[in-house]
């Protein structure tokens, strides 16, 4: 496996421990002091090769990690983001996930900023293969009040790989849908060429995305009553970044 050795002792202290499964480890990454009144840190979860894991929301199969920071010390809240996802060919099925190490990027708010805080973390997610595994990892980490971050760098380029989100006004500008046959056909203006569309929306719903020329379509399903439309977030993979929208199909 990759990104889940023994810390040096010159690390130990931005580091928790891996949670080791069959196919994948976990570990916690702090980026070091707290600057602008929150700590930036990271989930590692680091996959042996030909293993994948979820994004947030996968599609019509997969598990999205679910992260529980509750039982942490002296933490107002979490805020945990997603690096843009890829889609992945898995046994026929698409599913939106990550086929690689992958950071989440966390910040960490302390209820008292002068106070020392630990970050625990309870993390149910799926590592997969030629099986699909449930994993569960528990881990904890004192974050660090002084000192340089060798996770630092990494974290960093974490961040970078979590789409900007603009706001519906904008979303206007850059994205083109128009209803047609049994879905709707989204043309994205930049900037940037668009390379990759992930569609999300409020289960029992989920949305298809696919690539058609230059464009791109758009599925809804659902288990239930067939809708006319729903309240959607696009995550929109450019060669000059991602970024996130909310729009409305209908």
């Amino acid at each position: 496996m990759l990104g889940h050795g023994p810390a040096c002792a010159a690390d130990a202290g931005f580091v928790s421990p891996s949670a080791k499964g069959s196919v994948s480890a976990v570990r916690l990454l702090s980026a070091g002091p707290m600057q602008d009144d929150a700590y930036r840190a990271g989930v590692e979860i680091s996959l042996d090769p030909h293993t994948v894991t979820y994004w947030r929301q996968p599609g019509e199969a997969g598990s999205a990690p679910v992260f529980d920071f509750s039982k942490s010390s002296n933490v107002a809240t979490v805020e945990t983001a997603f690096p843009a996802p890829t889609h992945i060919d898995e046994a026929g099925t698409i599913v939106a996930g990550y086929d690689a190490t992958v950071i989440f990027p966390l910040k960490v708010t302390p209820k008292d900023p002068k106070a020392p805080v630990t970050l625990d973390l309870k993390l149910d997610y799926a590592a997969c293969g030629k099986i699909c595994l449930p994993a569960k990892a528990e881990l904890s980490l004192a974050l660090p009040q002084a000192g340089a971050s060798p996770f630092a760098e990494a974290i960093a380029g974490a961040e970078k790989r979590v789409p900007a989100k603009i706001g519906a006004a904008e979303a206007k500008k850059r994205l083109m849908l128009k209803k047609g046959g049994e879905g709707w056909r989204l043309s994205v203006a930049g900037p940037g060429k668009a390379q990759d569309v992930f569609a999300e929306v409020e289960e029992p719903l989920f949305i298809e995305s696919k690539r058609t020329g230059s464009d791109f379509s758009l599925t809804l399903f659902s288990t239930g009553p067939a809708p006319k439309g729903a309240d959607t977030t696009l995550t929109v993979i450019t060669d000059k970044g991602a970024f996130e929208a909310p729009v409305r199909l209908e």
